[in-house]
This record gives C-alpha cells, sequence and structure tokens, in this order.
C-alpha cells in the first residue's frame, strides 16, 4: 500500500478506531497511533501550534492537549482495467472524540468480559 491508497480488485478494510489509535498518559493529545499492533508517535497535529512559548510555559498546558487527527473514513475507487487504484478519504477529527469513542469502547469491552464470566460461573454452578 502506497501512502496515498493502494492497487485491489476491493477496497482497503476499514479498520476500527481502537486498531488504529490507543489511549496514551505520555502523548500531548492522549493519542498514539498503532503500527504493527504496538503504539508507535503521536497522533495528530496540534491545532495551537505556537503555545507554549518555551518550557517555562509548558508547565500550564493542559493534557491532553488540543489535537485534531486525520482519519480513514472512506475509500474512492478508480479503474485500471481489472484492478481499482483506492485513494483515501479523509476527514479530521479533535482527538478529543477519538478519545472518548476509545473509551467507551473500552468500557463496552470490559462489560462484555464481565457478562461471559458471569455466565461461564453460572454454567458450572449448575453443572
Amino acid at each position: 500500500m502506497s501512502a496515498r491508497g493502494c492497487i485491489s480488485r476491493t477496497p482497503p478494510q476499514m479498520k476500527g478506531w481502537h486498531e488504529e489509535y490507543v489511549l496514551s498518559d505520555t502523548s500531548p493529545c492522549g493519542l498514539r497511533y498503532v503500527v504493527s499492533g504496538l503504539p508507535s508517535v503521536v497522533a495528530g497535529c496540534p491545532i495551537e501550534i505556537t503555545w507554549p512559548h518555551d518550557k517555562s510555559m509548558a508547565q500550564h498546558c493542559i493534557w491532553p492537549r488540543n489535537y485534531h487527527v486525520p482519519v480513514i473514513v472512506d475509500w474512492e475507487g478508480t479503474d485500471l482495467g481489472g484492478f481499482t487504484h483506492w485513494d483515501m478519504q479523509l476527514e479530521t477529527v479533535p482527538a478529543g472524540v477519538i478519545r472518548e469513542i476509545l473509551i467507551e469502547h473500552a468500557e463496552r469491552a470490559q462489560q462484555i468480559e464481565l457478562l461471559e464470566q458471569h455466565l461461564e460461573q453460572q454454567q458450572l454452578e449448575v453443572a
């Protein structure tokens, strides 16, 4: 896959945001990209690029900072005669929105796990 897209018969798979990003306390925006299953670089770009002006002002920054993140929302195909060139369709999303979605996903995953444990325990008690 190239930086702009890929060439195939079908569009690339859309990944869930929980597969693309991870919450991070060490990132100024609270997010990092996931690369090969591991947290990588800080996700997105800061909206306030001029503040803090120096290290003394950095202690007054509110974390997580206000960042925006380009996300893939769709793929647009161009027919190449038997194959299709797929270009990413990007949209800019506030990092806070992605953080909220990741937190909700983690909470749901935890609820599902607890429910599965409860059902498993009930099945053992019945048997």
